[in-house]
């Protein structure tokens, strides 16, 4: 008995420990130290969608807008179909201005996560320590404080279709995407895997 909890206890920690990893991906030499996500670098476009944020069993929907408003800065606003603002948010890199936000969502954790969110789903660019690959992707992985972030671009058309934020062993968030071209996604969903948050931006057309 005492040798079976030792081996369980073993093979518990080994996978505990089990570093994360994408795949089928293999390491591939690149001299890219950087990587650009361009899909909201553009501060002459408004980047309107129709949205859809479902966290932990509740539904909000309305429109979704998001505004380069400087080299550095995402103005986020999102409100209900009738204009009643929800949320309305400046942030960069390191900086984070809540202009406005609805009573019910003012709470610490989605504050948080949603502000984590957006800054990675605007930020344009990324510092790369590896690059992998697989059949469909060239994968470029990045440092984000105490997580890593791998964006797979498609071989073939050189467009992103996936952003993976991850921790040393396991899938924290991932974004995927949909797009007409290489600077601008018209389907984007953002999913969590430790927490029920999952948001929907699909883009509003004339």
């Amino acid at each position: 008995m005492m040798r079976f909890l030792q081996i369980s206890l073993l093979s518990l920690l080994l996978l505990s420990c089990k570093s994360y990893q994408i795949e089928n991906a293999v390491s591939k030499e690149s001299s890219v130290k950087e990587y650009k996500n361009l899909y909201f670098s553009d501060s002459k476009t408004d980047y309107v969608y129709k949205a859809t944020i479902d966290v932990y069993g509740n539904q909000l929907s309305g429109i979704f807008i998001a505004k380069k408003i400087n080299d550095t800065t995402h103005r986020v606003v999102f409100s209900t179909d009738f204009g009643n603002t929800l949320l309305d948010f400046e942030l960069s890199e390191n900086d984070f201005k809540i202009n406005y936000i609805q009573e019910d969502l003012n709470r610490k954790i989605i504050v948080n996560t949603l502000r984590d969110d957006f800054r990675l789903l605007l930020r344009l660019s990324h510092p790369v320590q590896e690059v992998f690959e697989n059949d469909e992707s060239i994968i470029y992985k990045s440092a984000d404080k105490k997580w890593f972030n791998y964006f797979f671009e498609s071989k073939t058309d050189k467009r992103l279709t996936k952003i993976i934020t991850a921790s040393k062993s396991k899938e924290k968030i991932i974004l995927g995407f949909e797009s007409k071209n290489a600077t601008f996604a018209h389907n984007i969903t953002i999913q969590h895997k430790n927490i029920k948050l999952k948001i929907t931006l699909n883009q509003i057309t004339n």
